[in-house]
């Protein structure tokens, strides 16, 4: 095992080479059904990830590989046509032949495109296809579609485990368990759902029939809701049952987000971890297309759609549709302020004054859902379901894009958001199932509608975005919140405001942050190398490949980076006490400097000591577990320093040592 992950972190060219031919095998006809070529491209796929391969010059080596065996299967059809059946190794596998022949006559041209992923007949697609005749030109243009398609379905796995290899290393082990939990949700949603459509389904529908026979049969309120909801009969009946069903789940997610954001639950520590990780993935060109998108969803632009819908409604004479389309975005925008004035909740960076300081909840993704989600209820009555499909997916996007933006540009924690797409999308439900029960005389002019919103949501766009685009930039550009306390405030309470634990990716608190150290980061790296610290290796091939196996020293492999509040330490040191454990020491920048009478202000960090010891379960690999005892790792540690002379403050928090270093 271990010649061979050197020999691939030492030779990618190796693996490149193997990449290559394992996609052309697998494509040669018969010979591929044998040839476990799908495998080795996700090996290759794996090695990506973990940076020992090129991803574009692996990509180009599967499909380089899988057009040329498809191509060379081809050939060999429609060269030798039926003489190729009497060849080896063709004559001894007859029935191979048939099964793609008639999956072939069945799908087509398509079946070469299709077939590359069917394992029983892959291989022996391209040959008929040969032997039909099929026009080189259109089998090549399949060809090479296919390659790609194949290539990009079996690397990009591969790609994901090898990252998430390195992805240990730059997590901890809780958010991986997260991330592995979410794929196996979703694996498992999708089964799910393919149980549900096959097995539940019918069920469903047959408890449907009975209970509208139920009701039909007899008098009363519960009745008749239940024929609302559920005759088929009724064209309404299934947008009512939709509508409900949005109801009770926008409501029951509004109230838990609420009850969260009051008792302050992890839900608004994960605010924290967004925040950050969004701030740090801004750059200039998403600043740009994300403030035109918020801008979109602003009062402006918002009144102005709000008022030609109503002009339009009341022109067409449509009185009762323009009171619901008054009622809908002018409740929503009172319940909004409300909500503001009362919980009074700070944004993630002040950027306004006046009642718009406040956050919870958010006023764009509010009105937005709200104006447009009601929108596409007036637009979707009484069309068909692929139009409806359609209208939704827009509505959805435009939604989604605004509320987003408002994530990324800081302005909104995460439950903000959240709880006004919940609100909003109760409030929206609730209109609309009153509005398809009491409103059936009103005709709307759909196309002018559409056309009318669209209009005033393009011209009132282009102008808030011609007028407010300067003032908008400043007001939105990147920044973080700081402050400087004097030397003399830090140690005597000053040191407090930080926090004291680690914050999971989850909202949870973690190890406690013992370490606060105010220097550069030059001077910091001068002690510690100078008491024998070191930088751990990069996560880049050998070094993260040293993970698997059983007998790598502690002091050879990657430090695993644990995220503080989203963010990943930005300085690392370890110091290897022996081949089976070491101190490793992670540093964050904080928002604070410390200011001294005669140096320019330092910058603060905050950080942790653990102690790490190796395992090798059934010794295959290599597992670091950190010591819980962080007292007695925070205590080697302080007296590592003072015998270099490095001024250590020793306060307490929650029975634990807190070391103030300057």
């Amino acid at each position: 095992m271990q010649a061979l992950i050197n020999a691939l972190s030492q030779h990618p060219l190796l693996a490149l080479a193997a990449v290559f031919a394992a996609s052309l095998l697998e494509a040669v006809a018969v010979i591929g059904t044998v040839i476990p070529g799908s495998s080795v491209v996700v090996v290759g796929g794996v090695l990506v990830g973990l940076q020992v391969l090129d991803p574009w010059w692996a990509a180009l080596a599967a499909v380089t590989g899988a057009t040329l065996g498809d191509g060379m299967s081809y050939w060999l059809g429609r060269h030798y046509h039926e003489r190729l059946l009497n060849l080896w190794p063709l004559k001894k596998y007859p029935a191979l032949f048939e099964s793609g022949q008639a999956y072939f006559t069945r799908n087509g041209g398509k079946s070469v495109f299709l077939g590359r992923f069917l394992g029983p007949v892959r291989a022996i697609v391209p040959v008929v296809a040969g032997m039909s005749d099929m026009p080189a030109p259109r089998f090549m243009v399949v060809n090479v579609l296919s390659a790609i398609a194949w290539a990009g379905v079996h690397l990009l796995p591969g790609v994901l485990f090898g990252a998430s290899l390195q992805l240990a290393g730059a997590v901890s082990s809780r958010l991986l368990i997260l991330l592995l939990g979410l794929v196996a949700t979703v694996w498992l949603c999708a089964v799910l759902l393919r149980l549900a459509r096959r097995r539940v389904w019918p069920l469903v529908i047959r408890w449907r029939d009975h209970a509208v026979a139920w009701a039909r049969a007899r008098p009363g309120v519960l009745p008749r809701v239940i024929l609302s909801l559920l005759d088929p009969a009724r064209a309404e009946s299934l947008g009512l049952l939709i509508a409900a069903l949005l109801l009770l789940g926008g409501a029951w997610m509004f109230l838990g987000i609420l009850e969260d954001v009051l008792s302050n639950d992890p839900l608004v520590q994960f605010d924290h971890v967004v925040f950050t990780a969004l701030q740090q993935l801004r750059s200039a060109w998403a600043d740009r297309l994300m403030i035109t998108a918020t801008e979109l969803g602003s009062t402006p632009v918002a009144f102005a759609v709000i008022a030609a819908v109503a002009l339009l409604l009341a022109l067409k004479r449509c009185w009762r549709t323009l009171a619901y389309w008054l009622t809908a975005v002018g409740f929503a925008q009172a319940l909004v302020w409300i909500l503001k004035l009362t919980l009074g909740r700070a944004r993630p960076i002040t950027m306004y004054a006046g009642m718009e300081q406040f956050s919870f909840p958010s006023g764009h993704a509010a009105s937005s859902i709200v104006l447009y989600g009601f929108l596409a209820v007036l637009l979707a009555r009484g069309k068909s379901p692929r139009v409806r499909s359609a209208i939704t997916l827009v509505v959805v996007l435009l939604v989604g894009l605004v509320s987003f933006s408002r994530l990324y540009l800081g302005a909104h924690w995460l439950s903000d958001v959240l709880a006004s797409l919940s609100l909003g999308t109760a409030w929206v439900a609730l209109l609309s199932m009153a509005y398809l029960q009491h409103v059936r005389g009103e005709r709307l002019p759909a196309r002018a509608l559409s056309l009318t919103a669209l209009g005033a949501l393009v011209l009132a766009g282009a102008g808030v975005v011609a007028t407010h685009r300067a003032a908008d930039v400043i007001r939105y550009a990147p920044r973080q919140a700081g402050a400087t306390v004097t030397l003399s405030d830090w140690p005597s309470g000053g040191w407090l405001r930080l926090l004291a634990r680690r914050t999971e990716v989850d909202g949870d608190y973690e190890e406690p942050l013992a370490l606060q150290w105010a220097g550069t980061a030059d001077r910091i790296e001068q002690v510690l190398q100078a008491g024998g610290w070191q930088r751990p290796p990069p996560w880049a091939s050998r070094a993260a490949l040293l993970w698997l196996l059983p007998s790598s020293p502690a002091g050879q492999l990657p430090v695993l980076a644990k995220f503080h509040q989203g963010e990943a330490p930005t300085m690392s040191f370890e110091q290897e006490l022996d081949p089976s454990q070491r101190l490793v020491i992670r540093l964050w920048r904080s928002s604070y400097s410390v200011n001294t009478a005669n140096n320019p202000a330092a910058p603060l960090w905050v950080g942790m000591v653990t102690r790490e010891r190796l395992t090798h379960p059934a010794g295959l690999l290599t597992l670091a577990r950190t010591d819980p005892d962080f007292a007695a790792s925070t205590a080697q540690f302080a007296m590592l320093l003072q015998t270099h002379k490095v001024a250590v403050t020793i306060r307490h928090r929650d029975a634990l040592a807190v070391l103030l270093l300057q």
